[in-house]
Formats: structure tokens, C-alpha cells, sequence
């Protein structure tokens, strides 16, 4: 009786772990620490470099948002954009819906994400399989907020 009651139990546990989802790793608030945009093999901006400030970007389960203030020279802007995103390995889409840019309302973002301990870097234009031109791209690189 001991047996059967212990190995029903132990099944159980076995079945319950099968049936979990697996966990999303972009799930909650990054601080940016470091961007870099290259145009034709060259860095035309870097963050921090050419631009001061700081920015914080956040994902819950199907959603996404960020803001921050950046300052290049002596402008400062206020940058703010959310939407909605599918993520699939490392193929990560965003859907813009929000931002301080209007002509980026409405497009779709394809990237590359991948997710390290404590550090998310995201690098875009990617292909449907996340890779991306190493001539052209731009790269955020984010640590999570504890």
C-alpha cells in the first residue's frame, strides 16, 4: 500500500512537471547599459558615447514597453514606444503601437533576442531565423532590474 500511495505520488510530480510552460525569459524591467548602431560597417551611434540619458524597457507575457530620456549634444528627447510581441527561440517580433516617433506606429519589428542570466541583448533587422547583417543593425543591450 506504502508503494503504490509513494509511486502515485511520484507520478503525479512527474506528470504536473511535464505539464508546466516553459518560462519566458524577456518577462520584466531592463535598464539599457549599451546600444550601438552600424550603418555600411560603420558605428554611427553609440549609447553611452553620442547619447547620455537612460532607458527602461519592460515585457509582460504578450506586451512591451519602453521609456527613458536620451540627450546627444545639448538636445534631450523623451523616448516612449509599447505594443504587443511574439517570441519563438530567439525570432523576436514586435508590433508597435505606441511612440514618441510616429512614422514607427503600426510596423513590425523583427529581431534577434537572446537572454543570458541577468543580460537580454536584442539586435535588429533580423531574418525569420534571428540572423542578422552584420553591416547594418542596430543592438540593445539591457540588464534586468532587480
Amino acid at each position: 500500500m506504502k508503494k503504490t500511495v509513494l509511486f502515485s505520488a511520484l507520478l503525479l510530480l512527474i506528470l504536473a512537471g511535464c505539464n508546466q510552460k516553459p518560462v519566458n525569459p524577456v518577462v520584466g524591467a531592463w535598464d539599457l547599459i549599451y546600444a550601438r548602431q552600424v550603418k555600411n560597417d560603420s558605428i554611427i551611434s553609440t549609447f553611452p558615447g553620442d547619447y547620455q540619458g537612460s532607458q527602461v524597457k519592460m515585457w509582460c507575457n504578450n506586451y512591451w514597453m519602453f521609456t527613458g530620456e536620451m540627450t546627444q549634444d545639448t538636445v534631450t528627447n523623451d523616448n516612449f514606444g509599447g505594443g504587443s510581441y511574439t517570441l519563438e527561440g530567439i525570432v523576436y517580433k514586435e508590433t508597435i503601437k505606441y511612440h514618441n516617433n510616429k512614422d514607427n506606429v503600426g510596423k513590425t519589428l523583427r529581431m534577434r533576442i537572446v537572454v543570458e542570466n541577468d543580460t537580454l541583448i536584442q539586435v535588429w533587422p533580423a531574418d525569420e531565423l534571428g540572423v542578422v547583417d552584420k553591416s547594418n543593425y542596430t543592438s540593445e543591450k539591457y540588464v534586468k532590474v532587480k
